[in-house]
């Protein structure tokens, strides 16, 4: 029964798909393809718009003006109709159709690039940063909407509704758009991967509404004169086809791959350092690191993690990897509640003396030197200095001030942190006030344009940042004519430190004379 079912199944789905394809009016449909395929000044005028408001919207980390953008973008209508004459087998349609989308990008990448070029704010947002590394998710996005653009276009059933939807679903001119930041801020990597997503909607798009143009019953008798056979036209679809497939498996395997090393990698460190009233893990990172792994996690403990239980989780973590692991632990010493009582209580049945100014310097001294030792681990691998310490006379506890060398602010939910871990350390209410300065001094170059050796040491603190660097965006900048210093400098970074490309910034002057400097900030600071 089940042999017999299966043919009949075939031939009513055959049936409704025929009675379906009847209902389109093919030759209107590619009419109408056809006379919208070369770009009007109208087309233009709104792509370049598109293209505008698309980057400034990117620039500023509008979620909102990006959408505007989309909206009005008249890409999607070239896309598809390059889609429809693959299906038809008209080759002189496809020419025409890739003629107006090789335009259409060339200008998009251009204005773009202009735009970035001349606007005063150059720095990566999170709405640029999303849009450079596409996953098999942006796929599946895009081969849907092709889906329903194709029949949208076909049945003429809310066609402009659906239009615009697709368009913001696919998102085609906002990754054009960062291609050309890119390209504006001297960042190949960062263009490539806002191109790389274009393409692969690009692409899904192309597939997904050539399948749905077959189905509908587009074939090339509806070509008046077929210029190329069957053979032909399946040898370019093929091609397309394969030099495509290159980077979304590439994506999606190197995809698949790190979220599967982030289980194998959580799961080790949740066994090793989840331990009830010894030590609790309380975040990690990793990255690629030569030919192995660097393991950056933190963990709050009662006592540190002996250097050979390190070992034993790097080696269980490098069997479970099938590569060599480097662990970097960052232990935090917490005390449990009885131990704090235990503190308070010592402290509470000291009886205070009578002493001299000069006996309470001398005794305040160690204090200082403690609490600034407990910053120093808190905030490693960033420089602490100046520290001081005061009492409150209304018996506040104490008042902490600090310099700290780091290029961004300390946050309200850090400084708060940092209090807590003191008042645990000493047993006393502790206020936290710190001010900040630069990282790292103004680089110095040799006179032959590379790093001298003091710059090299003072950079190697790179390597120590928490979550690693591609937590971070690295802003080089300089006057307009140390080009050539800030390229060095931003290669060293890469080559070197294992600093993402695409996480440099190169900023110049306009004026002349000045140091060349380097700011570390995390992309959570970024406005």
């Amino acid at each position: 029964m089940a042999g017999t079912g299966s043919p009949f199944y075939r031939g009513k789905m055959k049936a409704y798909l025929a009675m379906k394809a009847d209902m389109v009016q093919h030759r209107e449909v590619i009419r109408e393809v056809a006379a919208s395929v070369d770009g009007s000044w109208v087309y233009y005028v709104m792509l370049i718009l598109a293209a505008v408001i698309a980057l400034l919207g990117l620039l500023l980390n509008s979620v909102a003006v990006v959408i505007g953008a989309m909206l009005i973008s008249p890409l999607m209508g070239p896309i598809i109709s390059s889609s429809l004459s693959f299906t038809i087998g008209d080759l002189a349609l496809v020419r025409r159709t890739f003629r107006t989308l090789g335009t259409s990008i060339a200008l998009t990448l251009a204005v773009s690039a202009l735009i970035t070029l001349l606007s005063p704010l150059k720095e990566p947002t999170a709405e640029i940063l999303s849009r450079v590394r596409p996953n098999i998710l942006d796929l599946f996005i895009a081969a849907l909407s092709g889906v329903a653009g194709a029949v949208a276009l076909c049945t003429k059933r809310n066609y402009l509704i659906t239009s615009t939807g697709v368009a913001v679903a696919t998102a085609v001119i906002p990754p054009l758009s960062v291609a050309g930041y890119g390209l504006g801020t001297w960042q190949p990597m960062l263009a490539l991967g806002g191109f790389l997503l274009f393409f692969t909607n690009f692409v899904a798009i192309i597939l997904s509404s050539d399948i749905v143009f077959f189905i509908l019953g587009f074939r090339t008798s509806h070509v008046e004169a077929p210029q190329h056979s069957h053979r032909t036209r399946l040898v370019v679809i093929t091609t397309v086809l394969t030099l495509i497939s290159v980077p979304l498996v590439y994506t999606l395997s190197s995809d698949v791959t790190r979220i599967k090393n982030e289980k194998r990698i959580g799961r080790v460190l949740k066994s090793r350092l989840d331990r009830e009233l010894a030590s609790r893990l309380t975040g990690y990172r990793f990255r690629q690191e030569g030919k192995g792994v660097l393991v950056m996690a933190s963990v709050n403990t009662v006592r540190f993690v002996a250097k050979p239980a390190q070992r034993e989780i790097e080696k269980e973590l490098a069997q479970g990897l099938g590569r060599p692991v480097r662990l970097e632990l960052e232990q935090v010493i917490v005390a449990s509640e009885s131990q704090l009582k235990d503190v308070t209580a010592k402290g509470g049945a000291a009886q205070p003396g009578k002493e001299s100014p000069a006996e309470l310097v001398a005794k305040m001294r160690p204090l200082v030197v403690r609490v600034e030792q407990e910053l120093a681990a808190a905030l490693v691998p960033f420089e602490v200095s100046h520290t001081a310490v005061a009492f409150s006379g209304d018996g506040g506890g104490l008042l902490v001030n600090a310099m700290l060398a780091r290029d961004y602010g300390v946050s309200d939910d850090e400084r708060l942190l940092l209090s807590r871990q003191l008042q645990q350390a000493l047993g006393v209410p502790v206020r936290v006030e710190i001010r900040v300065t630069p990282m790292l001094p103004p680089i110095v170059f040799a006179g032959d344009g590379s790093l001298t050796p003091e710059s090299k040491n003072k950079l190697e603190v790179l390597r120590h940042l928490p979550e690693g660097p591609s937590a971070f965006r690295f802003v080089v900048a300089g006057p307009k004519e140390s080009g050539g210093r800030l390229r060095f400098l931003g290669r060293y970074l890469a080559q070197q430190l294992a600093v993402p490309a695409q996480a440099v910034t190169t900023a110049t002057s306009r004026g002349r004379g000045g140091a060349v400097t380097l700011r570390v900030v995390r992309y959570d600071n970024v406005r």
